[in-house]
């Protein structure tokens, strides 16, 4: 099993409390929030971590804005989740809003969904 974070002792076992299967879907989207909302350098002792979407927000919507965020996303999602495999990636810009739909998988635990991001611009 995987450790379940924040840390919390149990009595139930001899040491931290664990998640199990049906958690660990959660934990990815968690992991996957991270690394799109993240700007680079904002992570102690890891500068390239994160996508930084934040410089894409007020970029035109256009397809080359488009594939150089799908780009930073895959290759980040690769180095940082590498067991997250990248289905499918879209975006959609409406009113002030942006919104990324990611379907993704996870083989190990045969985990698949649609992670879906609606950010403010």
């Amino acid at each position: 099993g995987t450790v379940k974070w924040p840390l919390e002792f149990t009595s139930e076992s001899s040491g931290f409390e664990s998640i199990n299967e049906d958690q660990l879907k959660s934990l990815v989207e968690f992991n996957l929030k991270n690394i799109i909302l993240t700007e680079k350098g904002e992570r102690l002792f890891f500068p390239d971590f994160g996508v930084g979407i934040r410089k894409y927000l007020f970029e035109q919507s256009t397809s080359i804005g488009f594939e150089a965020l799908r780009g930073e996303m895959t290759s980040q999602i690769k180095r940082y989740a590498p067991y997250v495999i990248v289905e499918d990636l879209q975006f959609n810009t409406f009113d002030n809003t942006m919104q990324i739909r990611l379907a993704y998988s996870v083989k190990k635990i045969d985990v698949s969904d649609i992670l879906v991001l609606d950010i403010e611009i």
